[in-house]
C-alpha cells in the first residue's frame, strides 16, 4: 500500500502505520527503538518512514511524555577505572533499548551530587543510575521517590535495601582474601581502606575481621588504617604499616587503587609485593593484571554490574514493579604474584 500526501503536509505515525501495514502503537514503539518489537517488523516500519520522508521529533515526544530518552548516570570517582568499566556495561544495555546516558562526576561531593540530581530532574531524565558519594544521606532515597524519578543505586548501599540495588558481596570478598593469606601462613595481616561514612568499607573490613576471628587470631586495631580509597591513600596507609616494628606481613585493601598505592610504597622502599609483603586488592580492574607485580585481587565484574543495573532501571520504566530487586556480584579470587607463595619467615 502506498500513500500520497499533499505538498507541505506533515507525515504522521498514522501514515507510517498504514504504509507498513502495522498498528500505530507498533510504529510508536519502533520510533522509540523499543526492544519489544521484532527486528523484521522494525525494519519494515523504518523503511516506510524513510519512504514517506518522516522525521521523528524526539523533543516533542519528550514534552508529551514528560520524560526523555536520557538516563542520568552519577558516579562518585571517575578517576577509578572501576567506574569506567561500570559505565561501559550501562551504556551497552541502554543504547540497545533506545536510551542515551548523560554522565555526571561528583568527585565524592554529596553537595555536588544533590545539584546533579536536581539538574537531571529539571531535564526530565527518564531515570537515574547512581553510585552515591561518601557521606550521602539516606534521605536522598526519599527525595528521589518524591520526585517520582525511577532510580537504581549501585556499588554503595544506603541504609536498608528498600530500593533496587546492584553491588558486590563485600563481606564474602574480604573474608576470602584474608583466608587466602592465612593459608599462605600469614598471621600478621593489616587492612587499608575507608570505613567511616562508608557501609561498603565497614562490610569489607568486617569480612577481614571475621576471617581473623575464625582463625583464632586477635585483631590488632593499629593494623587497620582508615584512608582515602585512592592510590595516595594506599601509599600513605602502607607507610604507616611499614614503619611499624613487627608490623603486618600482609595487607588486604579496600580496592585495587588502594592496593596499587601499597605497591608504589613498597617499590619506593626497594621492597616487593609477594616477597616482602603480601598485597590483595578488590575489584579486579583491567589494569590489575598489569601492575608490577601483577595484583592478586577479587573480581566482581563491573561491566556486568552496569548491565544488570540498566536492566533493573528499564524494568522500572516499563512495568513499575512493586518489589525491589537486589543483585550482589559474588567475588572471585584472582591469585597473582602480589600475594606471593607460602610464608617462610
Amino acid at each position: 500500500m502506498s500513500l500520497s500526501k499533499a505538498p507541505g503536509s506533515a507525515i504522521t505515525i498514522h501514515d507510517i502505520a498504514a504504509e507498513a501495514g502495522v498498528s500505530k502503537s507498533t510504529v510508536s514503539l519502533v520510533l522509540k527503538k523499543s526492544p519489544l518489537i521484532k527486528p523484521e517488523t522494525a525494519a519494515k516500519v523504518w523503511k516506510a518512514a524513510e519512504k514517506l520522508g518522516y522525521v521523528y521529533n524526539r523533543m516533542a515526544a519528550n514534552l508529551r511524555q514528560k520524560s526523555s530518552n536520557v538516563v542520568g548516570v552519577i558516579v562518585n570517582d571517575l578517576t577509578n577505572p572501576f567506574f569506567v568499566e561500570l559505565l561501559i556495561g550501562i551504556e551497552r544495555v541502554l543504547l540497545q533499548s533506545g536510551y542515551i546516558t548523560l554522565m555526571a562526576h561528583t568527585a565524592e561531593s554529596a553537595q555536588v551530587q544533590e545539584k546533579v540530581i536536581a539538574s537531571f530532574r529539571e531535564q526530565n531524565a527518564a531515570g537515574i543510575l547512581m553510585c552515591p558519594a561518601f557521606g550521602t544521606s539516606v534521605e536522598t532515597i526519599d527525595r528521589l521517590r518524591e520526585m517520582h524519578l525511577p532510580f537504581v543505586i549501585m556499588v554503595r548501599q544506603l541504609g536498608d535495601l528498600n530500593y533496587d540495588y546492584v553491588g558486590a558481596a563485600n563481606v564474602d570478598g574480604t573474608r576470602m582474601a584474608t583466608e587466602h593469606l592465612l593459608r599462605l601462613g600469614h598471621t600478621r595481616i593489616g587492612f587499608i581502606g575507608r570505613s567511616q561514612n562508608s557501609l561498603v568499607g565497614l562490610q569489607r573490613q568486617s569480612g577481614y575481621e571475621e576471617a581473623l576471628k575464625q582463625a583464632g587470631i586477635s585483631l590488632n586495631p593499629a593494623w587497620v588504617v582508615d584512608s582515602p580509597v585512592s592510590m595516595q591513600g594506599g601509599q600513605d596507609g602502607a607507610k604507616i604499616l611499614l614503619d611499624m616494628e613487627n608490623g603486618p606481613t600482609a595487607v588486604v585493601c579496600y580496592n585495587d587503587l588502594v592496593a596499587m598505592g601499597v605497591l608504589n610504597e613498597l617499590d619506593y622502599r626497594g621492597l616487593r609485593a609477594g616477597k616482602d609483603m603480601a598485597v590483595i586488592g578488590f575489584d579486579d580492574i583491567a589494569t590489575a593484571k598489569h601492575t608490577n607485580p601483577p595484583l592478586t585481587t577479587l573480581a566482581i565484574n563491573p561491566e556486568q554490574q552496569g548491565e544488570i543495573a540498566s536492566r533493573m532501571l528499564l524494568n522500572q520504566l516499563r512495568d513499575h514493579p512493586a518489589t525491589h530487586n537486589h543483585y550482589f556480584s559474588q567475588p572471585k579470587l584472582m591469585v597473582r604474584e602480589s600475594s606471593g607463595g607460602m610464608l617462610t619467615r
